[in-house]
């Protein structure tokens, strides 16, 4: 157990020495004893443009209008008020039961009587009804695709192109490398 613990343990440490390491080697990119990458700069900005295209799109717009429905008159109002009104007149007459009796009998009589009569003047009425329906308008629309940039760094003028607009300056690679040697490694 404690010869299997110290043998993960050198092997642990041989590994941890091995990738902690830093022979100063060409790390694969091909510049060089040394290399770590580009440095970063900042060029100031002296033109931005914005890169404009026009595109039609379908724009959806509601679009609303007020139609009048007819609509019928209904008989249940004035049924019901007529049954109301005849068990109101049929409570004047008789006593005792009699009475209820001629209640009841005045409502269904007055239902009856309203029923007939609303049923003969029912009319219709206009309703007026919005109805809505989505519209597609095609309209030409300005999209900013990027930005044309002019910046300077070290007396030169230089050209690319953004997404967005840099500011007033630009952060920049500057990369140094021999010109004409073969790296080695």
């Amino acid at each position: 157990m404690v010869k299997t613990l110290t043998t993960v343990a050198v092997i642990g440490l041989l590994g941890a020495n091995a990738a902690l390491a830093d022979h100063g080697y060409d790390r694969g990119l091909g510049y060089g004893y040394g290399h770590r990458g580009p440095d970063v700069a900042y060029g100031r900005v002296t033109d931005v443009e914005p890169i404009i295209h026009y595109a039609a799109v379908n724009q959806p717009r509601q679009e609303c209008r007020d139609e009048y429905v007819r609509e019928q008159r209904g008989v249940a109002g004035p049924t019901a008020a007529g049954a109301v009104i005849g068990a109101a007149i049929g409570r004047q007459f008789g006593g005792g039961s009699g009475r209820d009796l001629a209640t009841a009998a005045g409502a269904v009589a007055g239902g009856v009587i309203a029923n007939q009569r609303a049923q003969r003047n029912q009319g219709y009425r206009d309703v007026p009804v919005e109805r809505c329906r989505v519209v597609n308008e095609r309209v030409t629309e300005r999209v900013i695709d990027g930005y044309n940039v002019t910046y300077v760094y070290q007396g030169q003028r230089y050209y690319t192109r953004t997404d967005t607009p840099p500011g007033d300056r630009i952060q920049i690679a500057v990369d140094v490398r021999p010109v004409g040697y073969r790296a080695w490694r």
